[in-house]
Protein backbone atom coordinates (compact mmCIF):
# COMPACT_ATOMS: atom_id res chain seq x y z
CA UNK A 1 0.00 0.00 0.00
CA UNK A 2 1.13 3.78 -0.84
CA UNK A 3 2.10 5.56 2.49
CA UNK A 4 0.52 8.80 3.04
CA UNK A 5 2.83 11.53 3.32
CA UNK A 6 2.92 14.06 5.39
CA UNK A 7 3.62 18.14 3.50
CA UNK A 8 6.75 18.34 5.58
CA UNK A 9 7.91 22.04 4.38
CA UNK A 10 4.98 22.93 7.02
CA UNK A 11 6.49 21.07 9.95
CA UNK A 12 4.41 23.50 12.43
CA UNK A 13 0.94 22.64 11.42
CA UNK A 14 1.18 19.16 10.95
CA UNK A 15 1.99 15.07 12.42
CA UNK A 16 2.71 11.76 11.65
CA UNK A 17 -0.27 9.33 10.96
CA UNK A 18 -2.49 8.02 8.00
CA UNK A 19 -5.33 9.75 6.93
CA UNK A 20 -8.08 7.78 9.19
CA UNK A 21 -5.74 8.63 12.51
CA UNK A 22 -5.71 12.24 10.84
CA UNK A 23 -10.03 12.55 10.47
CA UNK A 24 -9.83 11.05 13.99
CA UNK A 25 -7.24 13.52 15.49
CA UNK A 26 -9.32 16.44 13.79
CA UNK A 27 -12.41 15.05 15.86
CA UNK A 28 -10.57 14.63 18.65
CA UNK A 29 -9.24 18.17 19.18
CA UNK A 30 -12.45 19.90 16.93
CA UNK A 31 -9.70 21.23 14.22
CA UNK A 32 -10.24 21.40 10.62
CA UNK A 33 -8.55 19.13 7.77
CA UNK A 34 -6.99 20.07 4.74
CA UNK A 35 -6.39 17.02 2.20
CA UNK A 36 -3.84 17.25 -0.32
CA UNK A 37 -4.42 14.75 -3.04
CA UNK A 38 -1.93 13.90 -5.54
CA UNK A 39 -1.02 11.08 -8.09
CA UNK A 40 2.35 10.16 -9.32
CA UNK A 41 1.07 10.88 -13.10
CA UNK A 42 0.16 14.30 -11.91
CA UNK A 43 1.89 16.83 -14.41
CA UNK A 44 0.75 19.70 -11.63
CA UNK A 45 0.85 18.71 -8.44
CA UNK A 46 4.39 19.55 -7.65
CA UNK A 47 4.04 22.66 -9.31
CA UNK A 48 0.77 23.46 -6.78
CA UNK A 49 3.36 22.03 -3.80
CA UNK A 50 6.43 24.18 -4.59
CA UNK A 51 4.67 27.33 -5.95
CA UNK A 52 1.50 27.45 -3.57
CA UNK A 53 1.50 25.67 -1.16
CA UNK A 54 5.20 26.34 0.63
CA UNK A 55 4.59 29.90 0.01
CA UNK A 56 4.90 32.23 2.89
CA UNK A 57 1.42 33.89 2.69
CA UNK A 58 0.09 30.38 2.03
CA UNK A 59 1.34 29.06 5.30
CA UNK A 60 0.34 31.23 7.19
CA UNK A 61 -2.98 31.40 6.07
CA UNK A 62 -3.11 27.43 7.02
CA UNK A 63 -2.70 27.97 10.27
CA UNK A 64 -5.10 25.98 12.36
CA UNK A 65 -5.67 23.40 9.81
CA UNK A 66 -3.99 20.19 9.92
CA UNK A 67 -2.80 19.18 6.45
CA UNK A 68 -2.17 15.56 5.00
CA UNK A 69 -1.02 14.66 2.00
CA UNK A 70 -2.46 11.00 -0.06
CA UNK A 71 -1.81 9.16 -2.72
CA UNK A 72 -5.07 9.29 -5.70
CA UNK A 73 -4.62 5.40 -5.11
CA UNK A 74 -4.36 4.88 -1.63
CA UNK A 75 -6.73 2.75 0.14
CA UNK A 76 -7.76 5.38 2.97
CA UNK A 77 -7.98 8.13 0.00
CA UNK A 78 -10.77 6.09 -1.87
CA UNK A 79 -12.78 4.78 1.69
CA UNK A 80 -12.89 8.09 3.80
CA UNK A 81 -12.54 10.69 0.60
CA UNK A 82 -14.94 11.69 -2.08
CA UNK A 83 -14.56 10.37 -5.61
CA UNK A 84 -11.13 12.05 -6.63
CA UNK A 85 -11.53 12.24 -10.50
CA UNK A 86 -8.16 14.74 -10.98
CA UNK A 87 -5.23 15.46 -9.02
CA UNK A 88 -4.09 18.07 -7.80
CA UNK A 89 -7.46 17.99 -5.01
CA UNK A 90 -7.86 19.61 -1.78
CA UNK A 91 -10.43 18.70 0.06
CA UNK A 92 -10.99 20.99 3.70
CA UNK A 93 -13.21 19.00 5.93
CA UNK A 94 -14.93 19.51 9.15
CA UNK A 95 -14.01 18.21 12.28
CA UNK A 96 -17.41 16.26 11.74
CA UNK A 97 -16.06 14.85 8.52
CA UNK A 98 -18.35 17.04 6.60
CA UNK A 99 -16.42 18.67 2.90
CA UNK A 100 -16.81 22.25 2.85
CA UNK A 101 -14.99 23.62 -0.02
CA UNK A 102 -13.20 20.91 -2.72
CA UNK A 103 -10.12 22.83 -4.52
CA UNK A 104 -9.27 20.79 -8.08
CA UNK A 105 -6.19 21.40 -10.41
CA UNK A 106 -3.69 24.13 -9.61
CA UNK A 107 -4.31 27.29 -8.39
CA UNK A 108 -1.51 30.11 -7.32
CA UNK A 109 -1.34 32.06 -4.21
CA UNK A 110 -3.99 34.68 -5.00
CA UNK A 111 -6.96 32.33 -6.04
CA UNK A 112 -5.74 29.23 -3.52
CA UNK A 113 -6.00 32.32 -0.71
CA UNK A 114 -9.59 33.26 -1.86
CA UNK A 115 -10.39 29.14 -1.18
CA UNK A 116 -8.73 29.18 2.42
CA UNK A 117 -10.41 32.44 3.56
CA UNK A 118 -13.90 30.73 1.97
CA UNK A 119 -12.63 27.48 3.93
CA UNK A 120 -12.57 29.21 6.87
CA UNK A 121 -15.01 31.80 7.29
CA UNK A 122 -17.59 28.34 6.40
CA UNK A 123 -15.74 26.57 9.51
CA UNK A 124 -15.93 29.31 11.54
CA UNK A 125 -12.75 29.74 11.97
CA UNK A 126 -12.40 33.43 10.04
CA UNK A 127 -14.40 35.42 12.62
CA UNK A 128 -12.81 38.53 11.50
CA UNK A 129 -14.08 38.29 7.92
CA UNK A 130 -17.22 36.49 8.66
CA UNK A 131 -19.52 39.28 9.12
CA UNK A 132 -18.20 40.87 6.25
CA UNK A 133 -17.32 38.17 3.77
CA UNK A 134 -20.01 36.18 1.73
CA UNK A 135 -19.09 32.84 1.15
CA UNK A 136 -19.57 32.08 -2.45
CA UNK A 137 -17.97 28.87 -3.52
CA UNK A 138 -19.84 26.28 -3.51
CA UNK A 139 -19.27 22.29 -1.49
CA UNK A 140 -19.83 20.12 -4.24
CA UNK A 141 -17.00 21.16 -6.34
CA UNK A 142 -16.35 17.63 -8.43
CA UNK A 143 -17.94 19.41 -11.29
CA UNK A 144 -16.08 22.04 -11.56
CA UNK A 145 -12.20 23.02 -12.28
CA UNK A 146 -10.78 26.33 -11.00
CA UNK A 147 -7.52 26.80 -13.22
CA UNK A 148 -7.57 26.75 -16.86
CA UNK A 149 -4.61 24.77 -16.68
CA UNK A 150 -5.65 21.45 -15.40
CA UNK A 151 -8.85 22.36 -17.06
CA UNK A 152 -7.38 21.83 -20.49
CA UNK A 153 -4.92 18.90 -19.44
CA UNK A 154 -7.81 17.10 -18.60
CA UNK A 155 -9.99 18.41 -22.05
CA UNK A 156 -7.34 16.56 -24.05
CA UNK A 157 -6.97 13.33 -22.43
CA UNK A 158 -11.08 13.11 -22.17
CA UNK A 159 -11.68 14.69 -25.90
CA UNK A 160 -13.52 17.05 -24.26
CA UNK A 161 -14.24 20.94 -24.68
CA UNK A 162 -13.87 23.42 -22.25
CA UNK A 163 -17.02 25.44 -20.60
CA UNK A 164 -15.97 28.88 -18.56
CA UNK A 165 -17.93 30.09 -16.27
CA UNK A 166 -17.08 33.82 -14.68
CA UNK A 167 -18.89 34.82 -11.61
CA UNK A 168 -19.17 37.96 -9.52
CA UNK A 169 -19.26 36.80 -5.45
CA UNK A 170 -21.63 39.87 -4.89
CA UNK A 171 -23.98 39.02 -7.89
CA UNK A 172 -27.23 37.79 -6.87
CA UNK A 173 -27.32 36.79 -11.05
CA UNK A 174 -24.12 34.81 -10.74
CA UNK A 175 -25.78 32.80 -7.90
CA UNK A 176 -28.65 32.35 -9.51
CA UNK A 177 -26.93 31.08 -12.83
CA UNK A 178 -25.12 28.49 -10.89
CA UNK A 179 -27.71 27.11 -8.75
CA UNK A 180 -30.39 26.77 -10.97
CA UNK A 181 -29.34 27.48 -14.46
CA UNK A 182 -26.27 24.94 -14.16
CA UNK A 183 -27.54 22.82 -11.98
CA UNK A 184 -30.27 21.75 -13.71
CA UNK A 185 -30.43 17.84 -15.21
CA UNK A 186 -30.64 19.32 -18.66
CA UNK A 187 -27.98 21.06 -18.64
CA UNK A 188 -25.60 18.86 -17.57
CA UNK A 189 -26.79 16.34 -19.81
CA UNK A 190 -26.13 18.73 -22.58
CA UNK A 191 -23.04 19.64 -20.98
CA UNK A 192 -21.39 16.34 -20.56
CA UNK A 193 -19.06 16.41 -23.21
CA UNK A 194 -17.84 19.90 -21.68
CA UNK A 195 -14.94 20.16 -18.64
CA UNK A 196 -16.23 22.77 -16.49
CA UNK A 197 -14.37 25.72 -15.20
CA UNK A 198 -15.12 28.41 -12.89
CA UNK A 199 -13.37 31.48 -12.13
CA UNK A 200 -14.18 34.72 -10.56
CA UNK A 201 -14.47 38.32 -12.02
CA UNK A 202 -11.45 39.79 -11.65
CA UNK A 203 -9.07 37.44 -10.12
CA UNK A 204 -5.80 36.48 -11.08
CA UNK A 205 -6.53 33.60 -13.02
CA UNK A 206 -9.45 35.15 -15.09
CA UNK A 207 -7.09 37.74 -15.71
CA UNK A 208 -4.31 35.85 -16.68
CA UNK A 209 -6.12 33.75 -19.27
CA UNK A 210 -7.77 37.00 -21.01
CA UNK A 211 -11.61 36.38 -19.58
CA UNK A 212 -12.37 40.09 -18.74
CA UNK A 213 -16.23 40.38 -19.33
CA UNK A 214 -18.14 43.45 -18.28
CA UNK A 215 -20.95 41.65 -17.32
CA UNK A 216 -20.96 38.46 -14.60
CA UNK A 217 -22.22 36.20 -15.04
CA UNK A 218 -20.52 35.43 -18.26
CA UNK A 219 -19.89 31.88 -19.99
CA UNK A 220 -17.46 31.14 -23.06
CA UNK A 221 -17.14 27.96 -24.32
CA UNK A 222 -13.89 26.80 -26.21
CA UNK A 223 -12.19 24.10 -27.60
CA UNK A 224 -9.41 23.08 -26.11
CA UNK A 225 -7.13 24.62 -28.60
CA UNK A 226 -8.94 27.82 -27.21
CA UNK A 227 -10.64 28.19 -30.24
CA UNK A 228 -14.20 29.94 -29.38
CA UNK A 229 -17.00 28.52 -29.84
CA UNK A 230 -19.06 30.77 -27.96
CA UNK A 231 -19.91 33.08 -25.25
CA UNK A 232 -22.91 34.03 -23.70
CA UNK A 233 -23.19 36.60 -21.28
CA UNK A 234 -25.66 37.70 -19.00
CA UNK A 235 -27.79 35.45 -16.96
CA UNK A 236 -29.81 33.09 -18.96
CA UNK A 237 -32.33 30.38 -17.44
CA UNK A 238 -32.81 26.58 -18.72
CA UNK A 239 -34.26 27.02 -21.72
CA UNK A 240 -32.58 29.72 -23.58
CA UNK A 241 -28.91 28.77 -22.16
CA UNK A 242 -30.11 25.46 -23.68
CA UNK A 243 -30.11 26.94 -26.66
CA UNK A 244 -26.36 28.59 -26.34
CA UNK A 245 -25.21 25.19 -25.37
CA UNK A 246 -26.45 23.58 -28.60
CA UNK A 247 -25.34 26.60 -30.59
CA UNK A 248 -21.86 26.14 -29.27
CA UNK A 249 -22.19 22.33 -29.68
CA UNK A 250 -23.25 23.24 -33.39
CA UNK A 251 -19.67 24.59 -33.94
CA UNK A 252 -17.48 21.68 -32.66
Amino acid sequence: MKKIMILVYLPILLFSGELKQTLLKAKKEQRSVMVYVKSDTCNYCEKMKQRTLSDGEVQKNLEGFIIVEVDKEDAEAQRYLPVTRYTPTIYFISPKFKVVNTVKGYLGKEDFNLWINDSKTKLGMNFEAKAEQETFFTTKGEDWFHDMASAEDYARQTGKQIMVYVENIHSSWSKKMRQETLSDEKVKSALENFVWVKLQKNSAEAIANGFTPKLAPTVYFRKVDGTELATAKGYFGVNDFLLWVNFAKGKI
